[in-house]
């Protein structure tokens, strides 16, 4: 296994990876800020969603999905630095967006965290294939993001890649059999 895609999004605030079957996208019609951070906590921690922050403009990210921890390494070596990591369970649909499109999502029980219609080319959630399984989340930034929030440039050319997000899969374990007790048997430990 192993793959690679590198996708450009508009950002806001911050860029969330969340499984599209599990992740429960309305919270309350009156929903503010804060509790869409609460919200996206729970999720986070229900493994139904990693989201990290980012700035405000488009940016290039790559996603690399492997079953070894090599390419986070090699990644961790370089110039990088981590800036989120996190974990998520799919059953193999996972949906890439921002900031935006979780908070329009969560005040209208109508709207669909994957509906494209009326967003601008790179606002729209991109759909990611991955087989089934848990997935360690690491996020990496190639540029320095100074506090005003724009992407400081390196002076050679203009920046290719902004995130690498490292997809790590690991199976789901096998189901476990609960031990049957059988009335009648003979105690041995008694």
């Amino acid at each position: 296994m192993g793959g690679e895609a590198v996708v450009c999004h508009s950002a806001h605030e911050y860029l969330a990876l969340v499984d599209v079957e599990s992740y429960p996208s309305f919270v309350a019609k009156d929903v503010d800020h804060l509790d869409m951070m609460a919200h996206l906590y729970g999720q986070m921690k229900a493994l139904t969603a990693v989201a990290w922050g980012a700035p405000g403009q488009t940016l290039h990210v790559r996603f690399v999905l492997t079953e070894n921890d090599r390419t986070a390494d090699h990644v961790a070596h370089s110039d990088c630095r981590t800036t989120a990591s996190g974990w998520v369970r799919t059953n193999g649909r996972l949906c890439f967006t921002s900031h935006d499109r979780l908070f329009d999502c969560a005040h209208h029980r109508t709207h669909d965290v994957l509906r494209e219609e009326r967003l601008p080319k790179n606002s729209r959630p991109h759909v990611l294939a991955v087989p089934p399984g848990i997935y360690s989340v690491r996020v990496f930034y190639h540029f320095l993001f100074p506090y005003g929030g724009g992407i400081e440039a390196a002076p050679s050319a203009k920046p290719k890649i902004h995130f690498t997000v490292i997809l790590r899969q690991y199976a789901f374990p096998a189901a476990r059999v609960a031990p049957i007790r059988l009335p009648g048997l003979i105690s041995w430990a008694a």
